[in-house]
């Protein structure tokens, strides 16, 4: 019998359990002797703090397992858990210039396998890789980026305008037909149309959100493949560490650990 005070009662016999558990003999109740900050990990703070010492370093789940000794799987799941609590980090509704745009990812055809480069599919537009819609402030210097379930949809990239943006706010945006509609939503839209050879007109232009994409492709690119439903947890990730770029090491970190004791 190992006599230590029960967090829920106060009293000081309790009962030794498997996994490092005891057991209040009074209320019944089963605690720890360690403390995990986050539910459902049994990893203590200073550990946290390592793995997201090295996750912001761009390093893999099998290089976190490696420096701070922990298993594979409980590597991958606070890699995941990371990018899950990104995901949720949301910057407030941008007011000022606005920038939105749209690409696709999937990789290059040439380098997927036989049987789907045998199928015929339309580029541009008309591609079967996924959409991405990307609205950047040029006050804040800050980007969001969502990723649609399958393909360009008119309801979506409102939906998303009217959640994220001020209303009334100027809007720029390419010559793609499907924006159009944003002055009906209540926001002014001016647009430069590249089809056309034309890509600055004054400060209406996007060359900020395209500018992002070429940083999003390269660190996917460096990653490598992934699933389809787990795209948007590395955008994210993505997403959060360019909003942040201007702080230090440390001040990341910090912010980090406060995001996931927050979740």
């Amino acid at each position: 019998m190992v006599k230590t005070t029960c967090p829920s009662c106060g009293y000081n016999r309790t009962w030794k359990l498997r996994r490092e558990k005891q057991k209040c003999k009074r209320c019944k109740k089963e605690f720890s002797r360690n403390i995990y900050p986050v539910h459902g990990f049994r990893v203590t703070e200073q550990d946290w703090k390592k793995v997201i010492t090295v996750f912001l370093r761009e390093r893999s789940a099998q290089r976190i397992m490696e420096e701070v000794d922990l298993s594979q799987k409980t590597a991958q799941r606070m890699t995941h858990y990371l990018r899950e609590c990104m995901s949720k980090d949301l910057p407030r509704k941008f007011n000022g210039p606005i920038e939105m745009d749209e690409t696709c990812i999937g990789g290059q055809r040439k380098n997927k396998t036989l049987h789907i480069r045998r199928i015929k599919t339309k580029k541009g537009h008309g591609t079967d890789k996924l959409p991405i819609v990307g609205i950047f402030c040029r006050d804040s210097g800050q980007v969001i980026v969502k990723v649609e379930p399958k393909k360009l949809d008119i309801r979506f990239i409102f939906k998303l305008v009217e959640q994220q943006v001020v209303p009334q706010a100027e809007i720029y945006t390419d010559g793609f037909k499907m924006y159009r509609g944003l002055m009906k939503h209540g926001f002014r839209h001016e647009y430069v149309d590249h089809a056309d050879g034309e890509y600055v007109r004054g400060n209406i232009h996007t060359n900020n959100i395209e500018g992002f994409w070429g940083i999003l492709k390269r660190k996917l690119g460096c990653i490598g493949g992934m699933r389809r439903d787990r795209l948007h947890f590395f955008v994210s990730e993505i997403v959060w560490k360019y909003n942040r770029r201007l702080l230090s090491q440390r001040e990341k970190e910090q912010a980090l650990f406060e995001l996931v004791l927050r979740q």
